[in-house]
Order: structure tokens, then C-alpha cells, then sequence
């Protein structure tokens, strides 16, 4: 049986009763003008905070919550003294543990934001025009990795990749930067990898950005970001103690209970299985909440399993069911 066919399954009387916690984050619009600081405290005092933005999916959602884009709205993202590098690619479910650290710098200058990738090593570059590499996730294979002989900066390079692709590619291990040196030959490109001292009021380690242009250094004593009213939904910096609305961001925690009809729990508790049952399940919640922001993960038992067999009875009719415990 294959994973679309467990997930009809589900909230259907069954052998199996695991359970899962579904992270929703919900966006609220307050229109009332403040500085970046008071905003902040606002949503704090509320148990909230400043909006953090993680993905295309969730920056769709805000999209659909302000259409008219009348304001230019505070987001969580404020300009700081510490520089991290990060990938393009933001979704969390894309990284193993460790591979968003992967790196295979050639020479690296301190001074510069943005990484090129030539015979398979990575160099430092500032401001460069080059052509660029994307990645695919709805294909396989080498056919991932898709070269753009185009010349571009980066900003302009991301903007492409994810209009026609994806991203901008992100090399999690040594197989990867093998893959994508044979995708570019002898080609210097720039690859998804970038450094900015930007952080969220939060304190999430979201790597997600949607810069109207580039905006890597700050351009204000105090500089931090809205989304803009002029272009869909495309970030800048304002100083931070304009006045704007803002987003707070709402987090809330479920912990649901679904019924799975399996002779063989052995199958169903097999990593690749649990993924897809989970995979499924997320997009019908997506769909039914018209969101695009969930973040589910399986509860585990005592003895490290998700899925467990139930004492059932027998009924007339000749339908099982289990006693949820």
C-alpha cells in the first residue's frame, strides 16, 4: 500500500492511534503606524512577536492576508553587528542535521557577501555579475541542477531561480559540490550561499529573504525591514524608528490524534513511510486551512516508535475498531 493510500485511512476506525504536533503560525495585521521598536513590543506584550517570515509558502499567505498592499508593513527582521552566512533555500525540511554548515572555500574574504563555484571550490565575491546555478526540486538527478548563462547579480540571480525553479542552489555535502561542478564545468557561477548581518526579533535562524534590491548592509544607524506596498510584497529597509504598520506573528501548538488501518506496523513506523503519511497529511491541512505554514512532527512513544497496535473488538457489520486510550 502506498502513502496516498494510508492517508485515506486516516480519522477511519483502524489497528494504529499515533499522534502529532501541528506548528501553525498565523500573520495579524496592525494597522495602527509605530517604530520598529514599539511594534516589537506590542506583539510581545500580547505573548506574540514581530512577524518572522521562514518560506515562498508562508510569504504567498501574507500576500493573500493584504492584497491591497495600501502600507508599507514592519516584519521582524532588524539589521545587527553579527554576520552569518546562509543559503537562499530556506525550507527547513530540505536540511539534514549539519548540512546547512557544509563548505568548501577556496580563499575566503571577510569583506565579501556572496560565493561563486569553480572546478568544485568556492571563492568570495562582492557586487559580481556572473552567471548562476539553480536548483530544481521537481526534478531529479543531475536535471536538479539547472545552469543559467545569464549575467546577473545575485539578488537578480534569486529572484530568477525562484520564478522559474526553485532557488538559487544550496550544496548540503560533498556529492552535491560534485554534482553541481559537473552541472557548470569550468564555469564560475554564483552559487546560493550568502553572509548578512540581519537577524529576526525572535531569535529564529530563518535564512529566508525577499529583497526588493540589494540590501545586505544597512543603510541606517538603526535599519530594519518592511514589506513593501509598490512591488508584491518585496522587502526594504526603512530606519527604524519610522512609523508603520505591522505584522505580529501567532503561533499556535496541536497535538492531533489519526487512525491508521495497517496488519504490518513494522511497515508503518519505516522512516520513509512516516514522512510521506506526514507529507500528505500536511498539504490536506494546508488545503483545508487555506494555509501554507504548518510544521508537523510525529510524537514518539516510550519505546521510540509513532505507530503501536490497539486492543480492537469486533463489532457487527464486521467493522474493527479501537479504543482511543
Amino acid at each position: 500500500m502506498n502513502a496516498s493510500e494510508w492517508i485515506q485511512t486516516l480519522l477511519i476506525s483502524g489497528l494504529c492511534i499515533p499522534s502529532f504536533c501541528a506548528d501553525y503560525r498565523q500573520h495579524c495585521l496592525i494597522e495602527t503606524p509605530k517604530s520598529w521598536f514599539d511594534a516589537q513590543s506590542y506583539c510581545r506584550e500580547r505573548g506574540y512577536d514581530l512577524a518572522t517570515i521562514d518560506d515562498m509558502g508562508a510569504m504567498k499567505s501574507l500576500l493573500a492576508l493584504n492584497p491591497e498592499r495600501a502600507h508599507d508593513w514592519w516584519i521582524g527582521l532588524h539589521y545587527g553587528a553579527l554576520e552569518e552566512w546562509h543559503w537562499s533555500l530556506a525550507d527547513e525540511e530540505f536540511y539534514q542535521k549539519g548540512e546547512r554548515n557544509y563548505r568548501n572555500f577556496q580563499n575566503m574574504d571577510v569583506t565579501n557577501s556572496f560565493v561563486s563555484h569553480k572546478h568544485g571550490k568556492w571563492y568570495t565575491v562582492e557586487h559580481a555579475n556572473l552567471w548562476f546555478i539553480c536548483y530544481d526540486g521537481n526534478q531529479q538527478g543531475g536535471d536538479r541542477y539547472v545552469l543559467v548563462r545569464q549575467v546577473m547579480s545575485w539578488t537578480g540571480a534569486q529572484l530568477y531561480c525562484r520564478k522559474h525553479h526553485t532557488d538559487l542552489v544550496s550544496i548540503r555535502n560533498p556529492e552535491e559540490n560534485e554534482a553541481v561542478w559537473k552541472a557548470i564545468l569550468s564555469y564560475n557561477v554564483l552559487i546560493g550561499l550568502f553572509k548578512d548581518a540581519w537577524h529576526w526579533s525572535d531569535k529564529r535562524n530563518s535564512s529566508f529573504r525577499h529583497w526588493e534590491q540589494d540590501s545586505f548592509v544597512g543603510l541606517f544607524p538603526e535599519s530594519c525591514a518592511v514589506m513593501t506596498s509598490q512591488r508584491p510584497g518585496r522587502w526594504s529597509q526603512r530606519s527604524c524608528h519610522d512609523l508603520h504598520p505591522f505584522l505580529c506573528t501567532c503561533t499556535r501548538k496541536w497535538v492531533l490524534k489519526v487512525k491508521v488501518r495497517s496488519e504490518d506496523i513494522q511497515e508503518l513506523n519505516d522512516p520513509a513511510m512516516k514522512s510521506a503519511i506526514l507529507n500528505q497529511t500536511k498539504q490536506l491541512l494546508n488545503e483545508a486551512t487555506l494555509s501554507n505554514y504548518h510544521k508537523m512532527v510525529w510524537k514518539t512513544n516510550s519505546d521510540g516508535q509513532v505507530f503501536t497496535k490497539e486492543q480492537c473488538q469486533y463489532q457487527e457489520k464486521e467493522q474493527d475498531f479501537c479504543d482511543t486510550v
